[in-house]
């Protein structure tokens, strides 16, 4: 079975468009390379090498984008029960080791940016965190070990 890709209606879109520009770029380098290989001697001809290099690169990342919208899910059309911490939730922690609190918006491993608030529901943090209910202690098991948290506040944007 494949692997689901959570993926926000922005990111998804954004993808769609990387795709088809990526699209255009192999064109344009098929049409690169096929003048380079009009000028002779493939050998020692820079610009073949560069453009079948690039195609190359191209061409998988045409791959990936493929795969991943394939097997996207919208995070924004998702039903999920809003009383819990899922995917699309912001949810304010609280380390109660360290007296520190903290929000994130749990999101697809795609759009992961913890400094931007932003984090992975494949994170060791927010597996922690994923059905709980506001005000609710839990333990996630970090690198370092496990560490205790609470739920402050919990809300669907």
């Amino acid at each position: 079975m494949a692997e689901v890709y959570y993926v926000s209606r922005k990111k998804y879109e954004a993808l769609v468009n990387e795709l088809k520009n990526l699209k255009d770029l192999k064109a344009s380098l098929s049409n690169e390379i096929g003048e380079a290989a009009a000028q002779g001697d493939l050998k020692e001809n820079a610009e073949y090498h560069a453009a079948k290099e690039k195609q190359a690169e191209t061409l998988i990342r045409i791959q990936e984008l493929e795969t991943k919208l394939r097997n996207a899910e919208i995070t924004d059309d998702l039903t999920v029960d809003h009383s819990e911490a899922r995917i699309g939730a912001t949810v304010t922690i609280k380390d109660l080791d360290a007296d520190i609190e903290f929000t994130y918006t749990l999101v697809g491993s795609m759009e992961s940016n913890p400094d931007k608030g932003l984090l992975s529901v494949k994170s060791p943090l927010a597996n922690g965190v994923l059905g709980k209910k506001e005000g609710e202690t839990f333990e996630a098991i970090l690198p370092r070990g496990p560490k205790k948290y609470k739920l402050i506040k919990l809300e669907y944007k």
